[in-house]
């Protein structure tokens, strides 16, 4: 969401371009080891399980985001996001991936993957614009950043509902 909602981001949690930084830092500095140690727990539990529980902490994760929290704590927060995505999901992926690619589609299985990956990035950040606009009644421009706080926490809300919704169905499917 920093990325498409960058200076709504930057205005509604009043931080600035290296404080953002300063959070991609200590998301990629946990992610970084979690990569690292992520390969154990993936050959020790199933993908599903993995991969549902991390999508279900993440979804947590945003909710947290939504209470537009102190700097520290987001710092808290993008690390927890770099353990949850690398550590618990993507290992998993990576794993569940070239299982059902077999040992003859695994170009198809991984095209599929990233693929669908930019899809369902576009997808989500167009109706997060959609939401964002809906709820914001006013010109951004003339709007308030409490105007814009409002409208930005039910794009994270509906972020979050959508990961924690593709936790279930990976979780039954």
């Amino acid at each position: 969401m920093s990325r498409v909602f960058r200076p709504t981001f930057l205005d509604v949690f009043q931080l600035n371009n290296f404080q953002l930084g300063s959070l991609f830092s200590v998301y990629d500095i946990v992610a970084l080891l979690s990569y690292v140690y992520g390969g154990i727990i993936t050959d020790k539990f199933s993908p599903r399980k993995l991969m549902s529980s991390a999508l279900f902490l993440t979804a947590l994760g945003g909710i947290v985001l939504s209470t537009y929290p102190s700097f520290t704590t987001l710092k808290i927060l993008y690390g927890y996001w770099g353990f949850t995505s690398v550590f618990l999901f993507w290992g998993a992926m990576i794993k569940a991936t070239r299982v059902w690619g077999g040992d003859n589609n695994q170009g198809k299985a991984f095209g599929f993957l990233d693929g669908g990956r930019g899809i369902v990035a576009a997808c989500m950040g167009s109706i997060g614009v959609f939401i964002f606009s809906i709820i914001l009644t006013t010109e951004i421009e003339s709007s308030t950043v409490i105007e814009r706080q409002e409208a930005f926490k039910y794009v994270i809300l509906f972020s979050s509902f959508m990961v924690a919704f593709i936790g279930l169905l990976v979780w039954i499917f």
